[in-house]
């Protein structure tokens, strides 16, 4: 059903060193880059994630609200795109645990103050 989700960004070569390395985690590569926006996928069949500098080209804002959630195969891997997302410029919305009995999940906002939850499926 979804096709890409996509976040505006203030500064495209920071977010996608950014994302290349927490999304480089779960194996997702750069599928498209333009001059305004960068995608990645981990498989061309998959949705994709977009940073984007906005269109109307007014700056960038967060949504009050808005989050994506990245799906992890291992609780292991929560916690490593959790630790990457802050050593390279996020902040923490949520370290990793349970969330009830079988979702395993942390939070945090990239550089641009977009949320995000990291998942895991335990079970």
């Amino acid at each position: 059903m979804i096709s890409y989700a996509m976040v505006g960004s203030k500064d495209l070569k920071r977010s996608g060193e950014f994302f290349d390395k927490v999304l480089g985690i779960v194996g997702a590569q750069r599928a498209m880059e333009g001059d305004t926006s960068i995608m990645w996928a981990t498989d061309k069949d998959k949705p994709f994630f977009a940073v984007c500098l906005p269109h109307d080209g007014n700056e960038a804002t967060v949504g009050n609200g808005t989050m994506i959630s990245f799906g992890a195969d291992t609780k292991e891997q929560v916690h490593e795109m959790y630790e990457c997302a802050l050593a390279n410029g996020g902040t923490s919305e949520g370290e990793p645990g349970f969330r009830g009995d079988t979702y395993y999940m942390a939070y945090f906002r990239d550089p641009d103050g977009n949320k995000f939850s990291l998942f895991h499926l335990v079970g």
